[in-house]
């Protein structure tokens, strides 16, 4: 075979690096008809893929639409990556705290029982942007 002609050609292996598949889920799909059937090649008999055979794989990744005109529902590549859920703090103090972390500022419930006490009358009476501030500015003090 000349070198121009095995460039049309590409090995199962070659082709599943392509579309993204492992071997194995690329012989299932095509076993039940989502991708078409190899060409053997006259020298060895192993299968390989021509140029069109390659580009009717590519487009049924891409369109999702098997050979057979099945729907084509690749696996997932990566785990789904959920938000670790958030640590439920006993409600003391669970607005300031969230209100302080969105600050750039982690502190736990007994350095803002701390920092209030070092505020007049512990705080009371003052607006909640004013005590968020406070309780930052006491916070940051804090070595």
């Amino acid at each position: 075979m000349s070198r121009s002609a095995q460039n049309r050609f590409v090995t199962v292996t070659e082709l599943c690096e392509l579309i993204g598949l492992s071997k194995n889920r690329f012989y299932a799909l095509q076993k039940v008809g989502i991708f078409p059937a190899a060409l053997r090649s006259p020298l060895n008999n192993r299968p390989v893929f021509d140029s069109a055979l390659v580009e009717q794989c590519l487009g049924i990744v891409r369109n999702r639409v098997g050979a057979n005109g099945a729907p084509y529902v690749p696996n997932r590549k990566t785990p789904v990556v959920r938000p670790a859920p958030k640590k439920a703090s006993g409600g003391r103090h669970r607005g300031l705290i969230e209100s302080l972390s969105s600050l750039g500022l982690t502190c736990t419930a007994a350095q803002v029982d701390e920092a209030l006490a070092k505020l007049p009358e512990g705080g009371a009476g003052l607006d909640e942007p004013e005590l968020i501030r406070r309780v930052f500015l006491e916070l940051r003090k804090q070595p």
